[in-house]
């Protein structure tokens, strides 16, 4: 009987046990400050950890939606976290706290004063919603715990929430429903005076409900995309991304500037940015070991970048106010960083690079310039190493005033290749800066079509492949070198006669289109001639342009030219002779004539390679 007895209480202890452990939910995290400032951070690691010393990485916690005012009670430590009363200790080894509790959600506060919903630890951990961390009451003498939601007017801190709970669980995806998300104000319009960007963190992945624009002066239903973040004030950027971040997304959602909607004003944009991207190589002025504090693997996808002075920027701290004795100047690696699938609408510069360590990839994008929204410029590289437009589009929305300003901008850079991408209803395609154009510079051009204006200057080395250019689009400065095989100056005049002019739409016609100005060609595949009249496109040679020299080889002339092609070649038509005084060729049925022209002769007994000097053909 007592064996029987002991038992059945065992069995209960167990039983009560299970019970008490299946009420406790686990919580964990770090005591962190998350900023990338890039004033008072100045471009370095943006994480960082609270010290130990003082117990300032000590958390209190908190009942939420209480305004903390009531401390959570029944929590116990856990992963050698101690837990006393609200206050838990986290572990000595790795300064991460943890505790157990029986509420779903709990209010942290750190010892720098800010405060943070926190969720427990479950299966889907890792995915939040934003709207999740919205201002939150409990409700009174519910069990288990109610809470009430309220929408704010400004998302600033409900967003910064997430991110502080993704970054102390090194990254996670953040979700935004449908909704229109204002941040950087104290009630929906009034600017902040302490708003800073927010941080993105490492592994941190961003997700909108949908990448479609919205137009925010109408009042129809397009006015608002279905998620998109937006700013009210000017002098203020969406989000920062600081050194030693990595694994970042941002997809399929808009980031809106200053923007007047229906009814209002308009609003300067004037130093907003929607993405922000500052570090720096850093230096110890003592020791002088180097922290490159590189940042890499970003993808930008389905994006709307609208209404900003900037798109996206990315820069090195402290810029020409670098101190070379603790920052490798300009050299901060922000690397394989790529833009897809976005749209860039009515900002005054879609996307800057100015990092001279940075590789990027921007595909499969468009950019509405304007030129009289100054400077009006897609894609300006300030500074960089390696970057790949592809399949990527730029113009303004017409010649006259919505004329668009300069797809591609180069200041100073590596490599940039262009590869099936395209502008018109512009100012300018391509403009290379003739102060920072080195010769180790390459800018390769392959299988795109531009109908404006391109000037490459400096000492650039320019390689043209397989490209539609008009009219007189190319300005070739005098020290640039250009490689072009390939490429068709002008449509074909059989099927758009009329179109090969020096202006679009307009201006004189052009009967011998190509590359103008001075410079080197180095090699230039020719084409045949076409049209007729005044819309005849004149002859091409295949052209060199420098000395050419055959290791190992021999040249071999076409063996079967004959006296009567000669002739011909030099007859005047339309289109222009096909020679001129230098030519040389190998003529099967020439002779030397007493006065050492070429004369008719017989194959297989004559035959000499024919000059052409003064306007005649001389076989001595």
């Amino acid at each position: 009987m007592k064996r029987f007895v002991f038992g059945v209480f065992c069995t209960l202890i167990f039983f009560f046990i299970t019970i008490t452990a299946e009420g406790q939910n686990r919580f964990d995290g770090y005591s962190l400050e998350v900023d990338a400032n890039s004033t008072g951070n100045n471009g370095s690691c943006p994480v960082r950890f609270l010290p130990q010393q003082n117990s300032l990485n000590h958390i209190q916690v908190f009942l939420a939606g209480t305004d903390l005012q009531t401390p959570a009670t029944g929590l116990s430590g856990c992963d050698n976290s101690r837990a006393d009363g609200n206050r838990v200790a986290p572990s000595t080894q790795n300064q991460k706290w943890c505790f157990q509790g029986p509420e779903e959600l709990y209010e942290i506060k750190l010892s720098n004063g800010n405060s943070y919903l926190w969720p427990m630890v479950g299966k889907d951990i890792g995915f939040y919603n934003v709207k999740d961390f919205r201002p939150i009451k409990r409700v009174a003498g519910s069990t288990p715990a109610k809470y009430t939601y309220s929408e704010p007017a400004d998302y600033t801190k409900t967003i910064r929430n997430a991110m502080m709970v993704m970054a102390s669980r090194q990254g996670g995806t953040l979700r935004f429903p449908d909704g229109d998300y204002v941040i950087g104000t104290t009630d929906g319009n009034t600017r902040d005076p302490g708003y800073e960007a927010i941080t993105v963190t490492s592994g941190v992945t961003i997700v909108g409900a949908s990448g479609n624009y919205s137009i925010p002066t109408t009042n129809l239903p397009s006015e608002k995309g279905a998620a998109r973040i937006r700013l009210r004030n000017n002098k203020q950027t969406i989000f920062r991304i600081g050194g030693c971040t990595n694994a970042v997304t941002v997809r399929n959602i808009e980031l809106l500037g200053n923007a007047g909607l229906f009814g209002e004003a308009p609003r300067d944009p004037t130093g907003t940015y929607g993405i922000e991207a500052v570090g720096k190589w850093a230096i110890d002025p003592v020791t002088k070991v180097h922290s490159m504090n590189q940042s890499q693997f970003f993808r930008v996808e389905n994006v709307v970048f609208q209404n900003l002075d900037t798109g996206m920027l990315a820069y090195n701290a402290n810029g020409t106010k670098c101190n070379p004795a603790n920052q490798l100047c300009n050299s901060w690696q922000i690397d394989n960083f790529r833009v897809d699938h976005s749209f860039f609408i009515n900002n005054r510069t879609g996307i800057v690079v100015d990092s001279g360590n940075s590789d990027w990839t921007i595909a499969n994008s468009v950019f509405n310039i304007v030129a009289a929204n100054a400077p009006g410029i897609g894609i300006h590289l300030k500074r960089g190493a390696n970057v790949l437009i592809e399949n990527t589009f730029a113009g303004g929305y017409d010649y006259a005033t919505l004329i668009g300003g300069t797809f591609l901008y180069i200041d100073s850079f590596g490599s940039v290749t262009m590869i099936n991408s395209s502008s018109e209803r512009s100012q300018r395609s391509i403009y290379t800066a003739p102060y920072g154009a080195t010769s180790s510079q390459m800018l390769t051009v392959i299988g795109s079509t531009f109908n404006d204006k391109i000037e490459i200057t400096g000492r650039t080395n320019f390689t043209s492949t397989g490209n539609l250019y008009f009219g007189y689009t190319m300005s070739i400065g005098p020290q640039v070198t250009v490689n072009s095989v390939g490429d068709k100056f002008c449509h074909d005049p059989l099927i758009y006669p009329g179109h090969c002019t020096d202006l679009v739409g307009g201006g004189k016609i052009v009967n011998k289109p190509g590359f103008n100005g001075g410079g080197t060609v180095m090699f230039q595949s020719g084409h045949l001639p076409e049209g007729q009249g005044k819309d005849r496109i004149d002859r091409q040679p295949n052209f060199f342009g420098y000395d050419v020299e055959l290791g190992g080889a021999l040249m071999q002339h076409d063996p079967n030219i004959t006296f009567r092609d000669i002739t011909a070649f030099a007859a005047p038509v339309e289109t222009g002779s096909r020679v001129k005084d230098g030519a040389i060729v190998y003529c099967k049925d020439c002779k030397k004539s007493n006065t050492g022209t070429c004369t008719q002769g017989q194959p297989g007994t004559d035959g000499a390679f024919a000059k052409r000097i003064n306007n005649q053909w001389r076989c001595d």
